[in-house]
């Protein structure tokens, strides 16, 4: 999610457990374990514009590397005489603020290399957006409580109260997908793949995308708290298939860049991948786009095989107003 929340996220975490041991700073501990692991969207490179994808929600972001992220961000403290009696406790709420961060990111679209070094898989549950004002006003209220009070019950309250929402959107995420599998079947469709991917700022508003026939396509779907779900029918482009670049255009099997570009776009996208119409090979991030039910996507991957930029990566950056009513439009069902 937005480096806002995950710092009230690993600030309400600290002071659920260390508020009594450290007092009101233990939030700032605590935040900066959680938000230190978006760091690595400093790794980026000026020649290959795939590295930015591959990095980040990387090694930083997994388990297996949160020991060392709670030890880098306490170390500025832990080599002061001044904080000697509370290194270890200090240590601990940079521990713990860090080990939220990728477990939340997990439950967003996104994708995260949680089992790093073991698995590259990107884990992605989708049962919140990237941004969900509900879910960080929870939080901040729980840390500021705690802060205030100087109690653990604020933010363990908070912590409790975001994560039941963080299972109604699991809950809102089935309701979903389920509304697409009808969909299909009302379309005659065989389905090969199904899923649901939050729109921002809601929970109850879904980009739904199933394969089949050759095809992605995408839906909007309503899942409100109470009552029923209704579907807003949408676009399809044809699937792309990472291990055929032949098929795509002439040379682009033999330039080995431009193939392994095609094969980190369909891995980040998770699969979710299409070739988009016009000239050229276009391919488009279907997990996103700039309304729920339209092919426009945010990321979009042109190959250029036999060039000295065999890949370039566009992204969609639409007018704030423009944006914005796209949400509003899909908040109120018009």
């Amino acid at each position: 999610m937005d480096s806002i929340t995950q710092g009230l996220l690993g600030a309400a975490a600290a002071q659920a457990v260390l508020a009594r041991r450290l007092g009101p700073r233990t939030w700032r501990w605590g935040a900066l374990g959680g938000m230190a692991a978006d760091l690595d969207i400093l790794i980026r490179s000026s020649d290959d514009p795939l590295v930015a994808l591959v990095w980040h929600r990387h090694f930083t972001h997994s388990l297996a590397f949160v020991p060392l992220g709670g030890l880098l961000c306490a170390l500025p403290w832990l080599l002061r005489k001044r904080w000697r009696a509370d290194r270890w406790a200090i240590l601990a709420a940079t521990t713990i603020g860090y080990a939220t961060h990728g477990l939340l990111d997990a439950f967003t679209t996104y994708g995260t290399q949680l089992w790093w070094p073991f698995s590259s898989t990107r884990v992605a549950w989708d049962w919140v957006a990237i941004v969900d004002p509900i879910y960080s006003g929870i939080l901040f209220a729980g840390v500021w409580l705690s802060r205030r009070r100087r109690s653990p019950r604020s933010a363990l309250a908070a912590l409790i109260a975001s994560s039941m929402y963080l299972a109604l959107g699991g809950v809102l995420h089935a309701r979903a997908v389920a509304a697409a599998r009808q969909l299909a079947q009302s379309r005659g469709h065989v389905l090969a793949r199904v899923d649901a991917f939050p729109q921002l700022p809601v929970d109850f508003v879904w980009r739904t995308a199933y394969r089949a026939n050759g095809r992605i396509w995408i839906d909007e779907a309503r899942t409100p708290w109470f009552g029923a779900v209704r579907i807003r029918e949408g676009e399809s482009l044809p699937v792309v298939d990472p291990e055929q670049p032949g098929a795509l255009a002439d040379g682009l099997a033999s330039d080995r860049r431009a193939a392994e570009a095609l094969r980190t776009f369909a891995w980040f996208a998770d699969g979710w991948i299409a070739r988009a119409p016009g000239e050229g090979v276009q391919l488009v991030d279907l997990r996103y786009g700039t309304a729920a039910r339209t092919v426009a996507p945010l990321w979009t991957l042109e190959l250029r095989p036999g060039t000295t930029q065999p890949a370039v990566l566009h992204t969609t950056r639409p007018a704030p107003g423009e944006f914005a009513r796209a949400r509003w439009s899909e908040i109120v069902g018009d």
